[in-house]
């Protein structure tokens, strides 16, 4: 660790990041964007879903949606697609935000 002052003259701790937690948080971050692409994918089938019910009755800009079939199966895909989401994003960001908290410069007692 290495200490550095401020412009108000504190000293501050610096916490040098060691390759494992810069390592860890690109994982991450990768993670992170693996799991928005499903989060996409669930909110298109929502959105085409309720456009299909709600919007266009019987008069779609695409032939399949105007299958109530076909748009049940696209709103129930999309809630499970979203819940799936959102379990696996939230310990995500909270594992990041932890780290990024870890590594942020703390201020010294004395």
């Amino acid at each position: 660790m290495r200490h550095t002052k401020t412009k108000a003259g504190k000293m501050l701790e610096v916490n040098n990041m060691n390759s494992r937690n810069v390592k860890e948080l690109v994982a991450i971050r990768n993670s992170i964007i693996r799991v928005q692409f499903v989060g996409m994918l669930a909110a298109i089938f929502i959105g085409l879903g309720v456009y299909g019910i709600f919007v266009a009755k019987g008069n779609a800009f695409h032939p399949v949606l105007n299958n109530q079939e076909v748009l049940n199966a696209m709103l129930v895909i999309g809630i499970i697609l979203e819940i799936r989401h959102l379990f696996q994003l939230v310990p995500l960001l909270k594992r990041h935000a932890a780290l990024k908290r870890v590594n942020r410069a703390e201020p010294l007692d004395a």
